[in-house]
């Protein structure tokens, strides 16, 4: 039979709250004691099912006085000679499910938060990212990467060391859609003189499934249908 004690030191065991001098001995007590061990297999499933889903955590500092208060409170009230295996073993599951739907709760909380100041502080950090290139090498040493967020349909396209157009010519963005025909228009591209653009755009229609994404060379402020060669063009 496992002693009252032992019992206790489980609970505390299982759930990493016993100090270095404690755990030792404790674990000494589960290579002498086949039932001992039984018992901490039976806590740790109980815990595994309930917390399955909640992160690896330290117990709070207060736990371990915590735990043996309540022990020492149901002790009082309860009657010595009833069987420890089965009265103690709901108690414990009990303490657990406490524990672990307490850790998940503050986690979820805590999560939603990170998540929230994160996006704030970068908005494009659930964006999907394309690198553009030229087909025929026109422009190796040019450098254009759109961030495309799907659920507001629109992006942030950035080029570096990229020509102008050149006079009487504009830089198109289009939109490949896998349920179009016809690439979308996605607005005109300015880059000034040192190469260098970083513009929002969003498409003249809505674009469900997204394939590519690309720079064609067409005449100064844009047409409804490209016409003009495409100059950089990067999958998605």
């Amino acid at each position: 039979m496992i002693s009252e004690d032992l019992q206790d030191q489980a609970a505390l065991f299982i759930l990493g709250a016993l100090n270095s001098e404690e755990n030792a001995a404790f674990e000494k007590a589960l290579i002498a004691e086949p039932e001992l061990r039984e018992m901490v297999r039976e806590l740790r499933e109980a815990a595994a099912d309930l917390g399955r889903s909640a992160p690896a955590h330290q117990p709070p500092a207060a736990l371990r006085q915590r735990v043996l208060r309540e022990i020492a409170l149901e002790k009082q009230s309860g009657s010595s000679s009833r069987s420890t295996s089965s009265s103690w073993l709901p108690w414990a599951i009990a303490a657990l499910f406490l524990l672990f739907c307490g850790i998940l709760a503050v986690d979820r909380v805590r999560l939603q938060r990170e998540l929230a100041s994160a996006h704030a502080a970068d908005p494009l950090a659930q964006a999907t990212l394309v690198a553009l290139v030229s087909p025929k090498g026109e422009h190796p040493d040019a450098k254009v990467t759109i961030a495309w967020e799907s659920n507001r349909q629109s992006g942030v396209i950035t080029i570096d060391k990229m020509p102008p157009a050149g006079p009487g010519r504009d830089y198109q963005l289009w939109a490949v859609d896998a349920n179009r025909k016809d690439p979308v228009n996605a607005g005109i591209i300015h880059v000034d003189a040192s190469g260098v653009a970083r513009i929002r755009f969003k498409p003249d229609q809505e674009v469900a499934q997204i394939k590519a994404f690309a720079i064609s060379l067409e005449r100064e402020g844009g047409v409804p249908k490209r016409e003009g060669p495409i100059v950089m063009i990067g999958n998605a």
